[in-house]
């Protein structure tokens, strides 16, 4: 099976300005994020206000503001063809993860990465315009703000014969692989059945996190 290429990573990592305070900045994708500036935190809760979500939402499913993923990396494109980006060591960890799995006979695709504020600001309003309360349509998309694919660390994942973000992907052997496998490429299934945050369950959904055995592969 040929190898899947990715965009050239190290040289995307090379391309970065190295500016005095960014050796003293958080890593991307830490276990747990940083506190976010006011003025960000204050653009979060003007753009909920505006979806009509309550103001204490957030507070009440254990969310956190996070930010908005910078110096993005492409990889694969997903089902639809469309493109996908994530932050470099997500990109780069997923490569090597997406190699072991075909080592392993398994095919993993992409359905959606990195997703502005405004982009999933965007499926909340096409949803609300359906006729969906906004109570249904939190559980389904994350609260504009708080997303974990705002970031550019989360990924959706499918395999052939299974549909985007099905809830069959569970039973696929795609999800098996990952489950055995996943964390060892510093991937994380963030949303099991019954998880704190109100979503429902997304066995399609991981969350690479720094600092995981990922960087010794």
């Amino acid at each position: 099976m040929p190898r899947i290429r990715f965009a050239s990573l190290a040289l995307a990592a090379a391309a970065l300005p190295l500016a005095p305070a960014a050796l003293a900045a958080a890593p991307l994708c830490p276990a747990t994020p940083a506190p976010q500036p006011a003025a960000w935190v204050a653009h979060i809760n003007e753009v909920n206000h505006g979806l009509g979500i309550p103001a204490d939402y957030a507070a009440r499913h254990n969310l956190v503001p996070l930010p908005e993923g910078k110096d993005l990396v492409q990889v694969p494109r997903d089902v639809y063809g469309r493109k996908v980006e994530m932050v470099a060591p997500a990109a780069a960890a997923l490569e090597r993860m997406f190699a072991a799995a075909a080592r392993d006979g398994v095919k993993l695709e992409t359905v959606s990465g990195f997703r502005s504020i405004s982009y999933q600001t965007g499926l909340i309003r096409k949803k609300l315009k359906g006729g969906m309360s906004i109570q249904k349509a939190l559980t389904i998309n994350a609260v504009p703000g708080y997303s974990e694919h705002q970031t550019g660390c989360a990924i959706d994942l499918t395999t052939p014969g299974v549909p985007a973000a099905d809830g069959s992907f569970a039973h696929s052997k795609a999800f098996t692989w990952l489950q055995q496998h996943g964390a060892a490429y510093g991937f994380h299934l963030s949303f099991p059945p019954g998880n704190p945050y109100g979503y429902e369950y997304e066995p399609w959904h991981w969350r690479f996190v720094t600092g995981s055995p990922a960087a010794s592969h």
